[in-house]
């Protein structure tokens, strides 16, 4: 039971779920779930706020309140070069996990 139990755990980390020791940090997993919903979510509505909070069914003073949280740049998302401006948005996500 224990080599199966660690053999799951290998494959979670090796599909980038982050570990400690051998566990999954739950806090973490939310953290980088959110985040990645949100500039998903920016993304689409191109940094505008009220829509991505729309897109995600939730409040936008809430969406502000984890915008602020996990320091995501919203003027990113704005620029024309929407594109590169995304890709360095992530970059700088993959800096703070």
């Amino acid at each position: 039971m224990a080599r199966k139990l660690l053999t799951e755990l290998e494959v979670i980390d090796a599909s980038g779920v982050s570990t400690t020791r051998g566990k999954i940090d739950f806090y973490e997993e939310v953290k980088r779930f959110e985040t990645e919903l949100i500039v998903q979510a920016l993304t689409h509505s191109r940094g505008h706020q009220l829509r991505a909070a729309e897109l995600l069914n939730m409040n936008p003073s809430t969406l502000n309140a984890k915008i602020k949280q996990y320091n995501i740049e919203v003027n990113a998302f704005s620029r024309s070069d929407g594109a590169q401006s995304v890709q360095s948005s992530r970059s700088k996500l993959r800096i703070l996990r």
